[in-house]
C-alpha cells in the first residue's frame, strides 16, 4: 500500500497541520540593504559635557577649556561621520558590483563583456589627470570650456546605451554612488567647518580677554561682547 503525503513542494508543515511557504533564498547582493538614507551616518555617540557651551558665570579659564573641548568634539564628530559615510557608500557600491556579477553568472554572460582598458591606456589616463591645467584661461569665466562648474547637470542614465552590458550598467551605478557620496560628504564638511569657525572665533575672543586683562588700563582696547554658544 502506498502512502500519500500532503506535503507540498516549497512548503513545510507546522505544528497545527498547516503548511507555511519556505522563505526564498536570497542572493548575497540581496542580503545587503539598499542605501536609501544616509542619516544613520550622523549618529555618533557624544557626551553632554563635551558639547555644553560655556556660560557667563564661568571663569575665563573654564570658558576657554569648554570651547577647546567643543572644538575637539567637532573634529572628532566630523571625522567619525565621514568614516560612516564612506562605509555606507562603499557597501552600496559593493552591492551593485555583486549584483552584476551574480547576474552574469546566472545568465552565462561572464565571458561576453568587452575587455577592459590595457595597462598602457590606464597609465595614459592617470598621466593626463596629473598634468597641470592649460594656462591662459580664466577658470571663473562662464564661457570657458574647461570650467566644469558651469556645465549643465545631466542624468548619465539617459546616455546609457540600450545594449549596455550588466557590467557597464553596474559601473554607471557605482559612479553615481561616488558622485552623490562626494556631494553628501562635501556638504557635511562645509556645515561643520562653519560650526567650527564659530567656536574658534569665540575661543580667540576669550584669549583676547585674558590678554587685555594683563595690560594696564590705558593699554587696553574695547572688546565687543560675543554671545556664548
Amino acid at each position: 500500500m502506498s502512502s500519500h503525503s500532503n506535503h507540498r513542494a516549497g512548503a513545510h508543515p507546522t505544528g497545527d497541520g498547516h503548511h507555511r511557504p519556505q522563505t526564498p533564498t536570497l542572493r548575497p547582493s540581496q542580503q545587503i540593504p539598499p542605501l536609501v538614507n544616509v542619516a544613520p551616518s550622523l549618529f555618533v555617540p557624544l557626551r553632554k559635557e563635551d558639547i555644553e557651551p560655556p556660560s557667563e558665570d564661568d571663569e575665563p579659564s573654564q570658558r576657554i577649556a569648554r570651547l577647546k573641548r567643543i572644538i575637539e568634539t567637532i573634529d572628532y564628530h566630523t571625522a567619525a561621520v565621514k568614516e560612516n559615510f564612506m562605509w555606507m557608500f562603499g557597501r552600496e557600491m559593493h552591492r551593485y558590483s555583486l549584483d552584476a556579477a551574480e547576474r552574469e553568472e546566472e545568465f552565462g554572460l561572464r565571458d561576453l563583456h568587452p575587455p577592459g582598458p590595457a595597462e598602457a591606456e590606464i597609465d595614459a589616463v592617470f598621466q593626463s589627470m596629473e598634468m597641470p591645467a592649460p594656462g591662459g584661461y580664466d577658470y571663473n569665466d562662464f564661457n570657458n570650456p574647461f570650467n566644469v562648474k558651469y556645465l549643465p547637470e545631466v542624468n548619465p542614465q539617459e546616455y546609457m546605451p540600450h545594449n549596455a552590458s550588466l557590467r557597464e550598467k553596474a559601473m554607471m551605478d557605482v559612479l553615481m554612488v561616488v558622485e552623490s557620496g562626494k556631494k553628501e560628504i562635501d556638504g557635511y564638511q562645509n556645515h561643520m567647518d562653519r560650526l567650527r569657525s564659530h567656536y574658534v572665533e569665540l575661543l580667540e575672543r576669550e584669549h583676547e580677554v585674558l590678554r587685555q586683562a594683563a595690560l594696564r588700563p590705558e593699554e587696553r582696547t574695547q572688546i565687543q561682547d560675543a554671545p556664548m554658544g
